[in-house]
């Protein structure tokens, strides 16, 4: 498998993804369907090892792929995002743990790894139990991953690897109004479950580049760094879901009918300034985020990460991603009141770039505060 099998893969499948997507966004689930191509593409394999068949590419491969993706269905774009950067997490973990999930290689990883929980020790084994938002693609996945902390005086966040039916899946939990088709629903371990060492991962063992899954395959895809390519990954589906957002408005344009104008918005000079604006802005932050993959592909094969070049990848994340909203914004604004009705792809797609550009790791908020601080700190 290679990135350019991948995408004519994708653009193969995606008319049917771009169909079932009302669906999706209805029931609050991607098809089953989507699930089954994702794997029979490999497309949430471009970063599993080649131990068990994976690509094991670059960062910036699988942002190329999943941007395609979004173009189609921004619901699934996600859940193939989360896949494979999780199937890019427990790569890191021990390798027994990893012959285990991967006993199909094909197997799908879903997530939900934000250290809030506490876990305890006993003996070898971590003791885990509790409720996780925002498991991502969830449904289709026959193994869940959560994270907690383990107590001590510097609290040790870990990540610790299920099988799906050590999990419930609370499918009430998921009701939004945005991305509502990523299935991210509660995940929850009501009674205790003893998850054996090889399949847990301690986060802190990858920034110093000592996790088992980094001694054991090198680098530079295993090293590069942990809560950056976290972030960096999640901006993939805004560039193909922003790519959809203006073909919906062209193809709006001629049944648009404006009543200031007397005449439909193909000739309303207005409407061509707010495509020109866009489509400008898309391309940029395009570019701007595959460079900052590629430099984070880079930052994987260095010895050391450099802090101002790594908070740069955020920042640039954060830059791309606000940019890439406004630029929808803008079209859906021109939109008119129709573009309000349920069964009207442009809404739809708004929401769910609204609903994405207010992650808390995507926001530019966090993005600029991250990069003024390590600039300011090494001056």
């Amino acid at each position: 498998m290679n990135l350019e099998a991948v995408i004519d893969g994708l653009h193969s499948v995606g008319p049917s993804w771009e169909k079932k997507s009302a669906l999706a966004d209805e029931v609050g689930c991607i098809d089953a369907e989507n699930a089954a191509d994702i794997k029979a593409l490999g497309a949430a394999r471009l970063l599993q090892p080649t131990d068990f068949g994976g690509a094991q590419s670059t960062i910036e491969d699988h942002m190329r792929a999943v941007a395609v993706a979004g173009e189609y269905c921004m619901a699934t774009s996600w859940c193939l995002a989360v896949w494979s950067a999780h199937g890019w997490m427990l790569a890191q973990m021990p390798i027994e743990g990893q012959h285990e999930i991967w006993s199909d290689p094909t197997n799908l990883i879903s997530a939900s790894i934000v250290p809030k929980t506490q876990f305890r020790q006993e003996g070898d084994d971590v003791i885990v139990s509790g409720r996780f938002g925002f498991g991502s693609g969830c449904d289709h996945a026959p193994w869940l991953s959560v994270g907690g902390l383990l107590p001590g005086e510097q609290p040790t966040p870990v990540i610790c690897a299920l099988p799906a039916e050590d999990v419930i899946i609370d499918h009430k939990s998921w009701d939004v109004i945005g991305l509502r088709g990523t299935g991210s629903k509660d995940l929850v371990i009501a009674d205790e479950v003893a998850i054996p060492p090889h399949r847990v991962l301690r986060v802190t063992d990858t920034i110093t580049r000592r996790a088992p899954g980094q001694l054991h395959y090198g680098g530079p895809l295993y090293t590069c760094p942990w809560r950056t390519t976290a972030i960096l990954v999640l901006a993939a589906p805004v560039i193909g879901a922003a790519k959809a957002v203006v073909r919906r408005f062209q193809e709006r344009l001629d049944d648009h009918f404006l009543v200031a104008l007397a005449d439909v918005q193909r000739h309303d000079p207005a409407a061509g300034y707010r495509l020109a604006e866009s489509t400008a802005e898309i391309h940029a932050a395009e570019l701007l985020l595959f460079d900052a993959a590629a430099r984070l592909d880079q930052l994987g094969a260095a010895d050391d990460v450099d802090p101002v070049v790594n908070a740069s990848i955020i920042r640039d994340c954060g830059w791309g991603v606000r940019t890439l909203a406004n630029a929808v914004d803008r079209l859906y604004e021109a939109s008119g009141a129709n573009a309000m009705r349920a069964d009207e792809p442009i809404q739809r797609l708004w929401r769910d770039v609204s609903a994405a550009r207010s992650h808390a790791i995507l926001t530019w908020d966090h993005a600029a505060n991250t990069y003024s601080k390590a600039l300011l700190d090494s001056i």
